[in-house]
């Protein structure tokens, strides 16, 4: 089977400039945890779930500049992290709050190379494309449809 076989083909997608109460209110809307920012061709450039949302609401603990200092010699990591979080925190549009770049597949790829892609990276999703385009969205509930149907990966 390949990924076109099992991918949901409405994507509710969003465009960089897209406000975050929109964001939110597509999700809702739609009962979705994550979707895709793309640009005018449909290209995918990243991701916006829950998580990122959630970080909008809950400040970031501000590290001492101690901390600063120990991650910056000890773990770049963390320093990346803080960050990270503190641009969310701050995020108006969905370019601005998004995890980039997004996970994407092609659509022929096969899906136990994308359960393990999803699997190794711990991701709800992936977005599946076709000549860079964005064609389908596959999520876990794909896999757990796929062992009801008596389908084996």
């Amino acid at each position: 089977m390949r990924a076109k076989d099992i991918m949901q083909r409405q994507v509710v997608s969003v465009l960089v400039d897209t406000p975050i109460k929109e964001i939110a209110a597509l999700m809702l809307k739609h009962n979705i945890s994550g979707l895709p920012v793309v640009n005018d061709f449909n290209t995918v450039l990243g991701v916006v779930s829950e998580y990122d949302l959630m970080r909008k609401e809950i400040q970031p603990n501000e590290p001492s500049i101690w901390k600063v200092c120990l991650w910056g010699v000890t773990n770049e990591n963390k320093l990346q992290e803080y960050q990270d979080s503190l641009r969310k925190c701050m995020a108006n549009t969905a370019g601005d709050i998004m995890t980039s770049p997004a996970v994407t597949v092609d659509e022929m790829d096969d899906i136990e190379a994308v359960g393990n892609v999803m699997f190794e990276k711990k991701i709800k999703r992936v977005f599946v494309t076709r000549n860079g385009s964005l064609v389908g969205v596959i999520s876990r509930s794909a896999f757990t449809k796929l062992l009801l149907d008596g389908n084996s990966v």
